[in-house]
Parts: structure tokens; C-alpha cells; sequence
């Protein structure tokens, strides 16, 4: 069965998608990409209608991927389970994905670097604790251990973090100063190991500094 084209309007709401009529009577819309090998006293067929409406889709999916991603960088999962939500098919999915992935919208990998950088030197902590995290957004293992494995020891992502909150604890006695950034770095994930000798560390570095001020040094 054919249907004739008998008008393309474009929509009121959203000037990038266009009102498709076919035998004088509103039929569905399109986005412009979609719609603009069309015109007016055109025939299609049922089989074009379906592929039309097909790529629509696929092309609704990547533009509401693109403002989803707009925000701020998102992993393979993340961008799933959003078009699943706007309840998009598996197919409809897959093939959206491949078009983020190939035009480098979405990348795990340098998703994964970020967040190991990130974490690293703005915020340091474990790579136990690093590692957790990415493997809760879903990020592949042997993506995982690519990226921890350039990153730092342990000991000295310790003595970062411990560093930064020491600056806190300016004034605090032996006994408190201890008792807090032990209890910090557990919580950014460091083994009790680590924690003891990074504490000791630095609050040597905090006793030192501390009698060289006091001594006009």
C-alpha cells in the first residue's frame, strides 16, 4: 500500500522536528534529518513509513543521550539505563550507543582516567576504594586495571590525603591528631598498615614544622 505525501509542516513546539501528513491527514513527526529527502506529493510504502519511524528513534535516543551527557561526562551503564528509563528498546539502544561511542561521546576508558586523576589529586584515596567505585558504575575489569595500575602506590596516595585534612588538625594534641586522621584515611579506604606509618609520618612533619615556627625558623 502507498501513501501520498500531501503536507510537511514544520512543528510549533520544536522547529527541528517536522509534521509528516500523508493522504491529507496527520500521520507522525520526524526530525529534520530524517525528514528532508521528503516532499510534498511523494508515495511511500508502509516499509519506508516503518523505517522512517526507525530512525527516528534512533536519532530521539541520541539527541536525548547528548543533553544527558551534557551535564557532565557518563559511562556505558549510565547512558543505558537513562535510555531505558525514557523506555527506548534494546535495539533502539545498542545502535544509539554505537553512535555516541564512535563519535567519542562516550568513553569508558577516558571516563576512567578522569576519574582515577580526580581522585588521585584533588581527592585522594585507596586504590581499593577507587577501584569500588568504578566497579559500581559498571566499569569493565580489564578497564579497571589499566587505569589503577598507572597510578601511584598506595603509600604515597596516602600521604596525600593524609596532608590535605592534616592542615585541619593545626593545634590538636599527639593523642586527637592521631585518633582523626587515622579515622579518615580508614574511611578513604587505606589499609591499618598504611595508616599507622602515614600517620606517624606526618605528624613528625607537623612536630618539625611546628618547633621550627616556634623557633623563628
Amino acid at each position: 500500500m502507498q501513501n501520498t505525501i500531501t503536507a510537511l509542516t514544520t512543528q510549533k513546539r520544536n522547529p527541528n522536528r517536522v509534521n509528516i501528513f500523508l493522504d491529507g491527514e496527520f500521520s507522525f513527526g520526524l526530525y529534520i534529518i530524517n525528514a528532508g529527502h521528503l516532499k510534498v506529493g511523494q508515495t511511500i510504502s508502509q516499509e519506508m513509513i516503518d523505517s522512517l519511524k526507525k530512525n527516528d528513534q534512533i536519532e530521539e535516543g541520541f539527541q536525548k543521550a547528548l543533553k544527558y551527557i551534557s551535564f557532565k561526562p557518563r559511562t556505558t551503564f549510565e547512558v543505558v539505563k537513562k535510555l531505558k528509563e525514557n523506555d527506548f528498546e534494546e535495539d533502539i539502544i545498542s545502535l544509539v550507543l554505537e553512535m555516541l561511542v564512535e563519535k567519542g561521546y562516550v568513553n569508558d576508558l577516558e571516563y576512567a582516567k578522569n576519574w582515577v586523576e580526580n581522585r588521585s589529586v584533588y581527592k585522594p584515596r585507596s586504590k581499593k576504594l577507587i577501584t569500588w567505585e568504578l566497579k559500581n558504575k559498571k566499569i569493565s575489569e580489564d578497564i579497571i586495571s589499566e587505569v589503577t595500575g598507572e597510578m601511584i602506590s598506595e603509600e604515597e596516595l596516602a600521604i596525600l590525603a593524609a596532608e590535605k585534612y592534616a592542615r585541619r588538625l593545626s593545634g590538636y594534641e599527639k593523642e586527637v591528631f592521631f585518633q582523626r586522621l587515622s579515622g579518615y584515611l580508614i574511611r578513604r579506604g587505606f589499609s591499618y598498615s598504611t595508616v599507622n606509618s602515614t600517620v606517624q609520618t606526618i605528624w613528625n612533619i607537623h612536630r618539625q614544622q611546628t618547633y621550627e615556627n616556634s623557633n623563628g625558623k
